[in-house]
């Protein structure tokens, strides 16, 4: 039975890795350290990736729901990503803070790296089961909803970029 809709715990982790990511927006209630010592254009390409790895995060939960071919490959990719994201930060690598990390944000990070991990496993057990994605093609049909849909996405992304950056800039 678990293994059969295993697909549909894959996309729960994948939005519940998002949702966490989401809520350590720098200015939000958890991620409150100074990062104003990077440059505007360091943070800003670094807010950029992590925004963007949380909205491919529900795109390829959605992917994986529909049992598209190559899904699984790319729901590992950003499992790993989101590991090595926390890894870099709980080991100070980068981004560096002059404040100390405060316990949530802490917890939470070592819970999504749990989480990335065991994502990974539950890939690995569906890539092992004998699924036929033989026809299964993605063909995307544009029409003025969809278009719409990702212009409001993208202008969101870009405001979340903008109030993420002031944040950590202190701004």
């Amino acid at each position: 039975m678990f293994l059969k809709n295993i697909h549909y715990v894959i996309a729960f982790f994948l939005i519940v890795l998002s949702v966490l990511l989401t809520i350590l927006v720098p200015g939000g209630p958890i991620e409150t350290r100074d990062f104003s010592h990077y440059s505007e254009t360091i943070l800003t390409l670094f807010n950029i990736f992590l925004t963007s790895l949380g909205l491919l995060s529900f795109v390829v939960a959605f992917l994986i729901v529909k049992k598209k071919k190559h899904s699984i490959i790319l729901s590992t990719i950003i499992a790993l990503l989101y590991i090595f994201i926390y890894l870099i930060d709980l080991f100070e690598i980068f981004p560096t803070s002059p404040m100390s990390m405060s316990s949530s944000l802490f917890f939470i990070e070592i819970f999504s790296t749990i989480l990335g991990i065991i994502l990974i496993f539950l890939c690995s057990k569906y890539n092992n089961l004998e699924i036929d994605n033989s026809e299964n093609i993605t063909i995307i049909k544009f029409s003025f909803y969809k278009i719409l849909t990702l212009v409001l996405i993208l202008l969101f992304a870009i405001g979340i970029v903008i109030f993420a950056t002031k944040s950590a800039m202190g701004q």
